[in-house]
């Protein structure tokens, strides 16, 4: 299955950092520094792929749903720290996520119930007992119960009109017959800068969210496409610039030549970066075992074979910071791609599996 090739450069040059301990060793190190430097400056960039991805969730197919509000009434609450929740509005929301269940064709029918199960006012979070889930399956006609449970505009900022604001939208799936959920997930958007001067502004706002929440919510159970990010190595060596420029340019026979000329190169390094170049280019052909193998190949030219500690990496991760922005070794980009690739052919065998089923 090939992958969409709409690619755009998102990252420049890293950092590094030189301490000073004396003189004569500083002295030598930016000696070292600029004769690399006129040799060849390497950098690491993002190329943005849109990828087939397998669903999270599948179900089997000819199954009836019900999408139903157990949302609270629209309220804006105010911590002592300043974090400002917008609650959804649930009418609209449910039909928003009620339409993309159709669109997506996921289910035999698709039915919608927008008034909330519980009455105004009542701000508890109910979880649905196994009775309710037996009448509602019975009376609504339908196999299973898609049920948002919450769902909200978080905003930090100083003001309530004035911070980075997310969304969050934690759903269930119930069936008839079930003690418990079949399914449970949140799911949650990137902060978004926003300045809005009256609460009618952050309203309007919110409900533009709610086509992305509910196209969210049927991806959960339909294969879909999804944009990643890829690294692969610039440089001001010609061939590494020029093949960025064919990155670029969607042009990904030309920088795959360049890459090949650069691995002809006696410098081990230059070597690796090829070699890992050429893995990203394969991969966009759907040549994973082969991307696997230069990948391994590319390993043998490593010097610094140090793992970055998987507590920091998860807090980077939780931060949203590239992981260009750090002292990350070759070693360890090798290593992360490596997993990606692996968990790649995993739902690449996941989605010929669906399509033999069809």
């Amino acid at each position: 299955m090939k992958n969409k090739k709409r690619c755009q450069l998102l990252h420049s040059d890293g950092l590094l950092r030189v301490r000073r301990t004396a003189c004569h060793v500083f002295c030598f190190s930016l000696y070292l520094l600029l004769l690399s430097g006129l040799i060849s400056c390497v950098n690491v960039k993002y190329v943005a792929i849109d990828q087939f991805v397998p669903a999270a969730y599948p179900l089997p197919e000819g199954l009836s749903i019900a999408v139903l509000n157990n949302l609270s009434p629209y309220n804006v609450s105010i911590s002592d720290k300043g974090l400002h929740r917008y609650s959804c509005d649930g009418d609209s929301l449910m039909e928003h996520v009620a339409q993309a269940f159709a669109d997506a064709g996921i289910f035999a029918e698709v039915v919608v119930l927008d008034s909330c199960l519980y009455p105004v006012g009542d701000t508890i979070y109910h979880l649905l007992t196994p009775r309710e889930v037996d009448r509602l399956c019975d009376t609504l006609d339908v196999d299973l119960l898609y049920v948002c449970d919450y769902g909200c505009i978080t905003s930090w900022g100083p003001e309530a009109d004035d911070g980075d604001r997310k969304f969050y939208l934690a759903s269930h799936v119930y069936a008839s017959g079930r003690t418990t959920p079949t399914h449970s997930f949140i799911i949650d958007g990137e902060w978004r800068r926003g300045t809005y001067r009256t609460q009618l502004e952050v309203a309007r706002w919110l409900r533009r969210s709610y086509p992305e929440l509910a196209r969210r919510a049927a991806e959960c159970f339909a294969p879909h496409w999804e944009t990643c990010d890829r690294s692969f190595y610039s440089g001001t060596a010609y061939n590494l610039r020029e093949a960025t420029v064919c990155v670029n340019d969607g042009d990904w026979e030309g920088a795959y030549q360049l890459w090949q000329r650069q691995a002809q190169k006696k410098n081990p390094r230059q070597r690796l970066i090829s070699l890992y170049n050429q893995a990203l280019y394969h991969e966009m052909n759907d040549s994973l075992d082969l991307a696997l193998r230069l990948l391994d190949e590319a390993d043998t030219y490593t010097t610094d074979t140090t793992a970055i500690d998987s507590t920091l990496l998860q807090l980077w991760y939780e931060a949203d910071v590239r992981i260009g922005e750090f002292p990350y070794t070759d070693h360890q980009r090798i290593v992360d791609y490596r997993s990606l690739l692996h968990q790649r052919q995993k739902d690449v065998l996941r989605l010929m599996m669906t399509d033999k089923s069809e």
